[in-house]
């Protein structure tokens, strides 16, 4: 279905409660790179989770406390196929099964770990937060992974509630106060997924900058955003403008119910001969990657001085806004339920 705002009235958008604290999706775990040299331990999603790769490359990330006496297992190393606990040397496959005990026959069945669903892509892992993917990790629309490159990721730890984050795509009114950008016709929402919201618009580019100034001589007067948000945590952004187009990526991770850690990457479509993989796209990687940081920078300013989710609050002229919350409440009820009616045990 397609919407177009419109002066209707709002739609009752949910309480905070109805939102949970860590939503059933993929998250970023860090950058492969981190894994050279062993297990790595992180505190995400109120939890330790540990990363490792084994001898033959297989990626394992899994709960690093060990059934045993909750040792850290990224304190441990690998052997093989297996991540071995530092204090006991426990070892379990990637899977979370523990393989091997010393001295021990017969591996009891409480000897696993909960396990998570894992990809590697563009040098980056990503992990599912449940049992099993409720869908792949995605994209940019009708694009191919294999066709970008990716320059270094910028963060920022934001004072809101996660569920803020993917709003502001919804946010029509704040496009010009904070960046400058003045609607020039009727955005358009859809549901592709009961897990992802598509939403676009243009919007004519008004500020005065510099920044501004060079993007209408490179780009055009008109640009259009495209936002598809998965779950509200990851949101690929696609801008287009007459003359060039523009990929970013934002990931977010709930810092509990008020915090949000945000990392944006942004991408450019790989040069097709290798003179321009190694020269040109370095340099249009750091120039998008500018000013993509720039264009975030009142957003980021915005919500580290502490944003509130206020429901009742909301006008008719925040109908999408008010729509995006209720839609995304929904899909992290529906996605906690399908996550609890898997089994989370290891293989």
């Amino acid at each position: 279905m397609t919407h177009v705002v419109s002066d209707s009235a709002v739609t009752q958008a949910p309480p905070a409660e109805a939102f949970p604290t860590y939503p059933v999706s993929w998250y970023l775990f860090g950058d492969a790179r981190e894994l050279r040299n062993g297990p790595v331990t992180k505190e995400l999603l109120g939890r330790s989770i540990v990363g490792f790769r084994t001898a033959t490359g297989r990626l394992g990330v899994m709960d690093a406390r060990c059934s045993h006496l909750r040792a850290n297992l990224g304190n441990g190393c690998v052997i093989g196929e297996t991540i071995q606990c530092p204090y006991h040397h426990w070892r379990y496959g990637v899977t979370g099964r523990c393989v091997h005990i010393p001295h021990v026959e017969e591996v009891p069945a409480f000897a696993r770990q909960r396990s998570y669903p894992v990809v590697e892509r563009h040098g980056l892992v990503f992990f599912f937060n449940g049992p099993e993917p409720l869908f792949p990790l995605p994209f940019f629309a009708d694009a191919e992974p294999a066709e970008f490159v990716r320059a270094r990721p910028f963060g920022l730890v934001l004072d809101c509630p996660w569920w803020m984050v993917g709003a502001n795509a919804c946010d029509l009114q704040h496009f010009l106060g904070a960046h400058d950008r003045k609607l020039c016709g009727p955005a358009h929402v859809e549901t592709p997924s009961p897990y992802a919201r598509h939403a676009s618009a243009p919007f004519a580019v008004v500020g005065h900058s510099l920044r501004d100034d060079f993007t209408r001589w490179f780009g055009g007067n008109v640009v259009t955003l495209s936002i598809a948000d998965w779950c509200g945590t990851l949101m690929f952004v696609t801008a287009r403008f007459r003359r060039t187009c523009s990929y970013g990526m934002l990931t977010s991770l709930p810092l509990g119910r008020d915090r949000v850690f945000v990392r944006g990457i942004v991408f450019v479509r790989r040069s097709r001969n290798a003179i321009g993989r190694q020269l040109i796209d370095p340099i249009h990687l750091r120039v998008r990657r500018f000013f993509i940081k720039e264009f975030l920078r009142p957003d980021a300013e915005l919500a580290t001085r502490g944003l509130l989710y206020r429901p009742e609050s909301l006008l008719a002229c925040d109908e999408e806004m008010a729509r995006y919350f209720a839609w995304l409440a929904k899909a992290s009820a529906n996605a906690v339920g399908a996550g609890a009616g898997a089994a989370w045990t290891a293989g």
